[in-house]
């Protein structure tokens, strides 16, 4: 085997590894979005049982809190471009599963992306291996 294929197999073993370091980061954080949605839920289901008139803490940041009343369950949801809209739990939570199940479908196709370039970069890595091999004897 020619210097310039063992070279052209080093080139794409790198970008499989590349590929897969990518795959990783956004597999991470399509995850936290989904532990975050599932805990949202949790929250809502939480909310739900509160009676309305009722005193509640209400988080604004990181250990900062607010007193106040609850006047009414309808949530605004911010849909884009400052824009929001009312919806009442049962609908919010409607729309978190929605969200949540698509993103665990999008987790699923990147898990096969990854399992597929890790395969691929084994293969290559099975290749060059051989090509040593051949130009050591």
């Amino acid at each position: 085997m020619k210097e310039n294929d063992m070279q052209q197999k080093y080139v794409e073993l790198q970008m499989i590894e590349s590929q897969l370091k990518q795959l990783q980061q956004q597999f991470a954080s399509i995850d936290q979005q989904v532990n975050a949605l599932k805990k949202i839920d949790e929250d809502l289901s939480e909310f739900e049982k509160v009676k309305e008139d009722s005193k509640m803490f209400f988080s604004l940041g990181p250990g900062i809190f607010a007193e106040g009343t609850i006047n009414s369950k309808d949530l605004l949801l911010n849909v884009g471009s400052s824009i929001s809209i009312k919806k009442s739990i049962p609908e919010t939570k409607t729309l978190i599963g929605t969200q949540v199940k698509e993103l665990d479908e999008l987790l699923l196709k990147m898990q096969e992306d990854m399992q597929i370039a890790g395969i691929r970069g084994q293969e290559i890595q099975q290749e060059i291996m051989e090509m040593n091999a051949k130009k050591d004897k």
